[in-house]
């Protein structure tokens, strides 16, 4: 094989492409299947316990070949969330060994075929077309200690749970697809390998920044 090369166990990408799913291919092809038993097109996304507890650096990314740089997939457990109050707000945070995730305050709907901001629609009616609602994402950023931004960013996948047969929505409610990556700054000649694109384009990657 060319040094060149990426291979996973049912995998091999040609030199210059990546693993980069949109949320709702990474919630159709992967979260979906494993909640309701199907084997996953392949391994590239690991399942893995309690990666929502780990700091960013704690993540082995060497496990992820066909993905870019500091980037890694896996199918995890849902962790507990806790409040984090501050000023006039109250943020919804996930604990880790030496500070937190913390839930930014834009979150998406995701449907079939692409994904939309709760301020751009309502009810199932505005999407038109063949959107049906498959599952929900939110944006979490790492704060190291109690209140050191890092450019470290989590999106955390869930299905939703209408969408899956009655026996497995409990399932459906515990378990996400998480993306984790790290916020690049924009390069006008590459824009396609940014990690900061725009939501409603095709390439799946983390939206900008709101204000904290």
């Amino acid at each position: 094989m060319d040094m060149y090369e990426v291979e996973t166990k049912n995998v091999k990408l040609p030199n210059g492409f990546y693993f980069a799913p949109t949320p709702n291919e990474l919630i159709s092809h992967y979260l979906l299947k494993k909640i309701k038993g199907l084997p996953l097109p392949s391994d590239i996304v690991i399942i893995r316990d309690a990666v929502q507890l780990l700091d960013p650096e704690q993540h082995h990314f060497d496990e992820f070949p066909s993905c870019l740089d500091n980037e890694a997939y896996y199918i995890t457990d849902k962790a507990e969330r806790k409040m984090l109050e501050g000023g006039s707000e109250t943020r919804t945070i996930i604990k880790t060994t030496t500070g937190y995730w913390r839930e930014k305050k834009k979150d998406f709907v995701v449907t079939n075929r692409r994904w939309y901001s709760r301020e751009e629609i309502k009810d199932i009616a505005s999407f038109g077309g063949d959107d049906q609602i498959i599952g929900y994402k939110k944006t979490f950023t790492f704060f190291r200690g109690k209140n050191e931004k890092t450019s470290w960013r989590m999106d955390e996948l869930m299905v939703d749970p209408e969408i899956v047969p009655a026996d497995v929505r409990d399932k459906a409610q515990k378990m996400v697809a998480c993306k984790i990556g790290v916020k690049q700054p924009k390069t006008p000649d590459y824009g396609e390998m940014e990690y900061e694109i725009e939501e409603d384009e095709e390439e799946y990657e983390t939206e900008e920044d709101e204000e904290d």
